[in-house]
Formats: C-alpha cells, structure tokens, sequence
C-alpha cells in the first residue's frame, strides 16, 4: 500500500510527477471490471473483435490477388477433337473391280502378307477367251502391216517386195499365210507390169519399123520424082512414050501416099506407146495407193487392238487380288469358294506393318479457324483414364483444306436442340456437322498399364486437345457477360 501511494500523483507535487509511472489495468482485470457494469455500458466499453478484421483483410486480399491473376495470368486455349487410332499410310480395303466366281482364298484371318502376295483368285474363263481373240486380232494385224510395208519397200526399190519381218509371238501358220499372201499379190503386180510393159516394147518395135520404111520412102522419093520428071519432059519434046509417063507419075504418087500412110501409123504408133506408158504408170500408182490406203487402214487397228490388249490384261490381272502393301489381313469377309462377289465390295482389310500409327481426329467446324499445322496437342486414350494412366503428346500434322459433312451424334444434336441460341447462330445443316479431318502424330505408340507395356493399335477412340493459342482469365470469366450484352434486346 505504501509504495502504491507513494507511485499515485498528488496534486501538490507537480514537479515530482515525472517520476511517477501509472499503471494500466490488465486485460483481464479490465474484462472482469465490466462484467459488473450495465449491459448498455459494458457493450460500450468492450473493444470489438480483431477475427472480423482479419477475415474481411483476408477477403480483400484475396480478391485483389484473384483480380491481379485474371488480369496478368493466361490459360490455354483448347480445340477439342474426337479421332481414332489409323496406321500411318492408312488401312488398305481390299475390293474386286467387278462380278466374279471365287475359285481360290489364299489366306485367312490374322495372317501376315507381303506386298504382291496373291489373295483371293476369281474365275477368269471369260476374260481369258476375251484376252486370246484380241491378242489374235492383234498379231493379225500386226502381220497386216509387215506385209504391206514389205510390199510398200519392194515398190520403192522396184523389186516387188521387201524383206517381210513378222512380229515376235505370231503363229506359224498365220505367218505362212501371209507371206504367201505377200508374195502373190506381188507376183500379180508383177505380171501385169509385165504385160504392159511387152506391149510398150511391141509398139516400140513396130515404131522402129516404120521409122525404116519411112526412112526407105523417103529415100527412094526423089528418084521417082526425077524418073516422072524426065519422063515428062521426054514426053513433051516427043520423043517418050505417054505410057511410061503415066506410069512415072502413078509411081510417084503411090510413093507419096504410101510415105503419108506410113507417117500416119508412125504417129498412131507413138500415141499407142504413150497410152500405154500412161496405163502402165496408172496402174503403179493404183497399187501403191492401194498399199497405202491398206496401210493407213491396218495401223490404227493394230493401235486400237493394242488397247483392247492392254485393257484385256489389266481386266486378267485384277481377277487376282494381291496384297497392296505388307501388312496383316483382318476382317475377311469371303469364306465360300464359289461364291460370288460385287464390284467394290470389301473382302478384306490389310493393315500396314511397321509403319507406325498416328491420330486422325475429327475437327469440328468452329475450331477450324484456329488450328494449325505444328500445334501441340495431348491424346487421351479412350480406353484407358488418362487421370490414372496420364496422356500421350504429339503434334498436328496436316488439316484438310475441305469439310465433310456427317450426322451429329444423338448426345450433340439434343444439346443443341436445348440451347436454341447456338442453333440459331449456326450455319450447319440440321442434324448434320461440318468437320475438318487432321493427322496427329504420336510421340510413343505404347503406355504403361498396372505394370506392363501395351502397344496401342490402329482403330482404338481417342480424344485430341489441339492448344490453338492463351488468352486472360478475365476474358475468359467476361465473355459470357459481353456475349449476353451483344445479343440481348434484340428484336427478331
């Protein structure tokens, strides 16, 4: 008590009230000095609680750091795309081109093949006949044109025929044949050149001989006429015999005449010649444009069979299915030796071996725009949950510069049925999706699963995140709100 009073400031003692030091009140000495007051002054007196402070600065903070994160962080942007697992190179369909007979299968279910290795063989009677009476016509007239080409040479050269050179694969006797064929008609040609030309030769001869009897004519002309004349000037100084001038002057002229006729069949002669000369030349002309006609005639046929053998081949050759690629035949669909099969029916499929697989996902239409070569996507095998046994990653290959058009699942069709806004907005037929196919590659071909290393295999569903890009949290959270304020209060 003492040391109390002596610590309590007086009012006498201003000058030692420095020295004093008051005491406070503990909190808990103050906690129970209100309990015994009024309520009204004990919830005055009492301070308030710090919790409420501290959670409303706690709020706050957390708010502003939510607002700093919106603004300054960023998340991906994903393009999401339903695929499947394909071989890299694609799955080969097997399918016959038309209407066949199976007579032979040669593999089954499961089996492994190498690329050429026959498959399935079909009846090929009918195109085999078909092949063998083209292939006949073929060489024919092939033979055809051996033949007037020999003819056409022997004509240049001028001995009838050239050298007859049959093409490779002919028959025997077709061979024969035509040769024989060859040479009459040359022979022919032949005799009757020669026949002109004996007659030519005649009318020359005959020409020589009257050229000498012209010549003779003429030679013995003057003395006729000098003979005649003598005679007549004898016979005018009186001294001759009429008689013998008369006869002198009858000599002459039949000299004269017989020189004119002779002439005359010298010149018929010539035009004889000539005439024949003329026909001899025509009838040259008319077998070698025969040849030619003949010729340009037999070429676009061996041209023309020449096709129909190719196509005659081609049409054997696709009656036995061989296997495109090496790889493994699955889904064989003909067990029947016998039975019949349709143009583009799907016998089989043979899956590449080897080649490695990759992703075909299915794009749909509004995500387009912003996918790109190059991107990265994560793969999440349908089968198995990517939460347990995590995700594969690759990136986009190529993207089909073309949409196809296919129906929408029945989940996607009601969920647009539900929100008649979207299907408003959307351009896509009713019912039906636009889709853009991409390959994705793969960065491994196996995953991990419960202790063991399973290879993934061509056909199996995935989901592909394509990352087309970032964008701010608060675009993010704000886009609904600046979507609804573009498109409300709107008349329609």
């Amino acid at each position: 008590m003492k040391s109390a009073e002596a610590a309590a400031p007086t009012p006498e003692g201003p000058a030692n009230s420095g020295n004093v030091v008051p005491l406070r009140p503990s909190s808990h000495t103050r906690r129970a000095e209100r309990e015994f007051l009024p309520a009204a002054l004990e919830i005055i007196e009492t301070p308030a609680s710090p919790a409420g402070r501290a959670v409303a600065a706690t709020l706050i903070v957390f708010f502003l750091i939510a607002l700093a994160w919106s603004i300054f962080g960023h998340i991906d942007i994903i393009a999401t795309a339903p695929g499947k697992i394909v071989p890299v190179g694609r799955t080969k369909v097997i399918q016959p081109l038309e209407t066949g007979m199976v007579t032979a299968v040669h593999v089954r279910d499961g089996d492994r093949v190498k690329e050429g290795q026959i498959l399935v063989e079909f009846d090929r009677t009918a195109s085999t006949s078909e092949r063998n009476r083209i292939r006949h016509d073929y060489l024919r007239s092939r033979l055809d044109v051996a033949r007037l080409a020999a003819l056409r040479a022997g004509l240049d050269a001028g001995t009838g025929s050239g050298e007859f050179v049959p093409p490779e694969g002919a028959p025997a006797y077709e061979v024969s044949r035509t040769r024989a064929s060859m040479i009459a008609q040359a022979e022919q040609q032949a005799a009757k050149m020669s026949a002109l030309d004996q007659q030519i030769a005649q009318k020359v001869a005959e020409a020589e001989e009257i050229a000498a009897v012209i010549a003779k004519l003429n030679a013995g002309l003057p003395l006729i006429a000098e003979t005649a004349e003598v005679r007549e000037r004898v016979m005018k100084m009186e001294f001759g015999n009429r008689i013998a001038h008369l006869d002198a002057q009858l000599k002459l002229s039949e000299q004269r005449h017989d020189l004119v006729v002779q002439e005359r069949r010298a010149a018929e002669s010539l035009a004889a010649r000539k005439a024949l000369e003329a026909q001899r030349e025509q009838t040259r002309a008319e077998y070698a444009r025969g040849i030619m006609t003949e010729l340009a005639e037999a070429e676009p046929k061996v041209a023309q069979f020449t096709e129909d053998l190719v196509k005659a081949e081609k049409r054997m050759q696709d009656q036995i299915l061989r296997a495109p690629i090496d790889g493994t035949v699955q889904q064989l669909a003909l067990h029947t030796i016998g039975g019949v099969v349709t143009p583009a029916q799907a016998l089989m499929v043979v899956v590449p071996t080897g080649a490695g697989i990759e992703i075909e996902a299915m794009i749909p239409n509004k995500d387009i725009g912003f996918v790109r070569e190059g991107d990265d996507a994560e793969i999440k095998i349908d089968t198995f949950n990517f939460t347990r046994y995590g995700l594969l990653h690759g990136k986009v290959l190529s993207v089909s510069q073309d949409a196809v058009i296919r129906e929408k699942p029945a989940n996607t069709a009601n969920s647009d049925r539900q929100s008649s806004g979207q299907a408003a907005r959307s351009s896509e037929p009713p019912g039906q999706e636009l889709i853009f196919a991409a390959r994705v590659s793969l960065d491994r071909t196996n995953m991990q699963i419960d202790n063991r290393v399973v290879e993934l295999a061509p056909g199996m569903a995935t989901t592909v995140e394509i990352k087309t890009g970032q964008r701010r949290v608060i675009e993010y959270l704000l886009s609904p709100l600046l979507r609804y304020k573009q498109e409300s209060l709107r008349e329609r």
